[in-house]
């Protein structure tokens, strides 16, 4: 059981079964006589009393004071009653049933109350009691006793607490669910926010999901609110910084270009070699500004996305034309091995920019006189259409544990390697914030002898 709300859950309800439970064998333990004997004991002392006042009115008053006795004791103790004498006769004249004449004399027999329980639900018990009038004469009262069917039942089922204890069960376990539910609903949406969180979704927030709750539970999520107000104005505030400094960055470039331009007219054949080294560092670090520029735009929401429907095919193959141009002067390549017809809707730009920066950097690290593959697969699941674009290179792969850290700003496998073929870390993060705006994903695997990166994206249609 490792759920938290399953736990909460069977551990009270099991809790509420075992107390329901022990109540009623304890209660069983306890009494000492069968219910129908002590229902028999209550109910005959009760009929004793109104047959001896009913017997003493008769002999003093007559049987007129009696009848009227009779039916009032029916009217408020809902139970109708006969008078028999010693003989058997019935002395009210209000008629008595077989049954009743038949109690009657065991009652006068024995001396003991004697109860009748019905087999039929809805039929009265009969209960007989024999008393004394003045000179010895006896008596039975027979009185009609309503309900005492239900505790012939319960003596006579040894079942009949099973629903009731059923009963209580289900109510128990009604009530220990909304009480874990309550106590786990806080936990499941903080579960849900650190996930978005470490997903890289700071603007999550959970204090509309707990509504007016003001116990420890809603504390801590007010308390994970602010935790990721906090982080979120410290990445926002990182990535200005970030861009601001690249912006500033570009006029003192600019101007170290138009000085070094000035000094190839000045300088001599001697200083080619230098000038040469400055130009390449110069274009370099205007690269690097300018990624960092996008990245920072894409991260903090300020790139728009004018959308064009694009056809995705003619796309792939004009970038990788390029790329191929571009690695033929390395001895490499890069060739198109499946291109469906596939159209999107997004930005054309940033696509291109996201599946260029892919493409090179398979360029940059696929083995000598080997060939990057690039294909475009449209996929329908279902309803959902989506777009499919993989490259792979051969240049021996990642470790497994980097690949999800290779879409990280900065992030490199191996610097001395990633400045050797002159990497600034930051494509393929430019590459996983493009595609994200497309709603589309980018993720990376091994493969046997390199590395396969591939890119999805929502397609409109096939063409």
């Amino acid at each position: 059981m490792r759920s938290l709300f399953f736990k909460i859950f069977v551990w009270f309800w099991a809790a509420m079964a075992l107390v329901a439970l022990a109540v009623i064998v304890t209660t069983s333990l306890v009494q000492s006589k069968p219910v129908a004997e002590r229902w028999r004991y209550v109910t005959g002392t009760a009929v004793g009393i109104y047959a001896q006042t009913a017997v003493e009115l008769y002999e003093r008053d007559g049987p007129d004071k009696l009848v009227i006795y009779l039916q009032r004791v029916e009217q408020t103790a809902q139970m109708r009653a006969v008078l028999f004498d010693e003989r058997g006769t019935e002395i009210t004249g209000r008629g008595a049933t077989l049954n009743a004449r038949q109690l009657a004399k065991r009652a006068g027999e024995n001396g003991e109350p004697q109860i009748d329980f019905p087999n039929a639900p809805d039929t009265a018990a009969l209960i007989a009691r024999r008393v004394y009038g003045r000179g010895g004469t006896r008596y039975v009262l027979v009185s009609e006793m309503p309900g005492g069917s239900r505790f012939s039942a319960m003596q006579s089922e040894p079942g009949a607490f099973v629903w009731p204890v059923l009963a209580m069960i289900l109510t128990g376990g009604i009530v220990c669910y909304g009480l874990a539910r309550y106590l786990t609903a806080p936990l499941a949406a903080i579960r849900t926010g650190v996930h978005r969180i470490a997903g890289g979704d700071l603007s999550v927030r959970l204090g509309a999901k707990l509504g007016t709750r003001r116990d420890e539970l809603a504390d801590l999520s007010r308390d994970f609110d602010l935790m990721a107000e906090r982080l979120e104005a410290l990445a926002l505030s990182q990535r200005r910084l970030l861009g601001d400094i690249s912006h500033e960055l570009r006029s003192p470039l600019a101007r170290l270009n138009v000085a070094l331009g000035l000094a190839r007219q000045r300088a001599g054949e001697s200083a080619r070699g230098a000038l040469d080294r400055i130009e390449r560092e110069a274009e370099r670090l205007n690269e690097l500004i300018g990624q960092l520029l996008t990245l920072t735009r894409l991260e903090i929401g300020e790139e728009k996305i004018e959308r064009t429907e694009i056809d995705l095919r003619d796309l792939v193959n004009e970038i990788v034309a390029d790329a191929d141009f571009e690695a033929s002067h390395r001895r490499r390549h890069v060739a198109v091995v499946n291109s469906d017809a596939c159209v999107i809707s997004g930005n054309e730009e940033l696509l291109r920019s996201a599946i260029e920066n892919v493409i090179r950097n398979a360029v940059r690290y696929t083995a000598e006189g080997t060939t990057v593959e690039v294909a475009l697969a449209y996929r329908l699941t279902g309803s959902q259409r989506e777009a499919v674009i993989s490259v792979r290179d051969y240049g021996g792969g990642v470790p497994e544990a980097t690949l999800g850290e290779l879409f990280r700003p900065f992030y490199r496998v191996a610097d001395a390697r990633e400045r050797k073929t002159g990497g600034t870390g930051l494509g393929l993060a430019i590459t996983q914030r493009a595609v994200q705006l497309h709603g589309g994903t980018v993720e990376a695997r091994n493969a046997e002898g390199g590395l396969v990166v591939e890119i999805r994206l929502p397609a409109a249609t096939d063409k």
